[in-house]
């Protein structure tokens, strides 16, 4: 059996047997751990949130005293936590301010992202789609997040890769590149930490 699928089969099994909805809870469980990106008592925005797993343990770290909203094109299946709240929308034409208002909150302590297009297989259309995604989850960061504020996107690595990754950082104080261990070895997603919004 290769590597890949024990990967897939542990993380896939423990999620399913620790009530998660998707293994992707793991990623942003050990990306939390390296970098203490949230904290009790946060306001997180979850963009393209479906299933809801990364929301499940965002409202676990942020405890009772914290809020997180969590925001997809799709629906969401209600998560029985009074500090979420799931809206349905599509992230390239979402009004910011009516989002801050809706979730009531001044502005996001944090704003995460594991976001991924419908692809195609054709490299170019791919890609112009990613950017296209890129581009609207940006200009949500700017205008939702508070300054000294933290940013969580996945990436996938792409011609285009370096330009957004340089593009991140005179945003904030440190942006570091990382790959969990829980995302499979032939995944091209990476992950960009982002730390310190200027």
């Amino acid at each position: 059996m290769h590597a890949r699928y024990v990967v897939k089969d542990t993380f896939y099994k423990k999620a399913k047997k620790e009530g998660y909805r998707a293994r992707s809870a793991y990623k942003l469980e050990e990306i939390n751990e390296r970098f203490r990106l949230i904290k009790k008592g946060d306001r997180v925005l979850d963009l393209g949130a479906a299933p809801g797993s990364w929301v499940q343990v965002e409202s676990a770290l942020v405890g009772p005293g914290g809020r997180v909203a969590g925001l997809d094109i799709l629906p969401i299946e209600p998560v029985a936590a009074p500090n979420v709240l799931l809206m349905q929308a599509d992230i390239r034409e979402i009004d910011v301010g009516v989002l801050i208002r809706e979730a009531g909150v001044a502005a996001f302590d944090v704003v995460t992202c594991d976001i991924a297009p419908n692809l195609s297989g054709i490299r170019e259309v791919d890609d112009a789609r990613v950017v296209e995604l890129y581009r609207a989850v940006l200009r949500v960061v700017r205008e939702a997040l508070r300054p000294g504020g933290s940013f969580l996107i996945k990436l996938f690595a792409s011609s285009e890769f370096g330009d957004m990754t340089k593009e991140l950082k005179p945003m904030f104080a440190r942006v570091t590149v990382f790959k969990p261990k829980s995302s499979r070895a032939v995944s091209a997603e990476m992950y960009v930490v982002c730390i310190g919004k200027k």
